[in-house]
């Protein structure tokens, strides 16, 4: 087990090119027969402009370490540092300024609001962030020309395909540009096609506009295309 000042090390000495370093990550849980060790001292980089991709088996913790990753969960020890600052030991107001700012969130389901167009949908991170509207219209508009969606700004999420709906998820969550986005079993819900789409648009956002995801999936076809793959086993990441 790695000692704090260590672990604090690790993420001192972390370079520029890095939009996450996480260095130390324990996370458990209480059960009938006591405390379960979901994370063991799990430690990651992430280069800006990367796909990071981690496979394992169900229950083997890889969204408990997303949430930890993305603020959504607290760890019970160890660093957590995006776009080159420590974020795992602020306030819930300075991580919902943090997750507004410098995350994107994309799910297995799209989430979208069914009584929004998809227009207002990708509006909606910048509105609670307090953007002009005017000014997050236009934004949202750029963002679903990048997926590939700027003729569909008008339908709602009933009247878009799966894939198409988890575009708009994805220019949602490129609105704000994000320093990383966090992408939970993003192709999980779409047919094959769909699917192949949408891995084939994670690749060009990456390659092309320097956006950097990690990815949890059990898709191997969505795994084969990144940059590094790396596998949460026993409460580490192996790769």
């Amino acid at each position: 087990m790695r000692q704090k000042s260590e672990v604090i090390d690790i993420v001192a000495n972390n370079q520029s090119g890095q939009a996450l370093v996480a260095a130390g990550i324990r996370k458990s849980y209480r059960s009938p027969l006591g405390p379960l060790e979901v994370l063991q001292g799990v430690d990651l980089e992430v280069q800006r402009g990367t796909i990071l991709a981690i496979v394992g088996t169900s229950g083997a913790g890889k969204s408990t370490l997303l949430n930890i990753l993305g603020t959504l969960d607290h760890p019970d020890s160890g660093v957590v540092e995006i776009a080159g600052r420590r974020v795992d030991h602020l306030k819930d107001r300075e991580l919902a300024r943090v997750r507004a700012t410098k995350l994107g969130f994309v799910f297995q389901f799209h989430h979208l609001l069914p009584e929004f167009s998809a227009e207002e949908n990708v509006m909606m991170p910048l509105l609670i962030a307090g953007a002009d509207p005017a000014s997050a219209r236009s934004r949202a508009r750029e963002a679903l020309a990048s997926v590939g969606l700027v003729e569909r700004w008008q339908h709602r999420p009933a009247e878009l395909s799966g894939g198409e709906a988890q575009r708009v998820a994805v220019a949602r969550a490129l609105v704000p540009s994000p320093e990383l986005v966090l992408a939970d079993e993003p192709s999980g819900n779409l047919d094959h096609g769909s699917a192949a789409a949408l891995h084939d648009l994670l690749t060009s956002l990456a390659r092309d506009r320097g956006q950097t995801f990690v990815v949890v999936t059990h898709n191997d076809r969505l795994a084969s295309r990144a940059d590094r793959v790396l596998t949460l086993e026993s409460g580490r990441l192996r790769g």
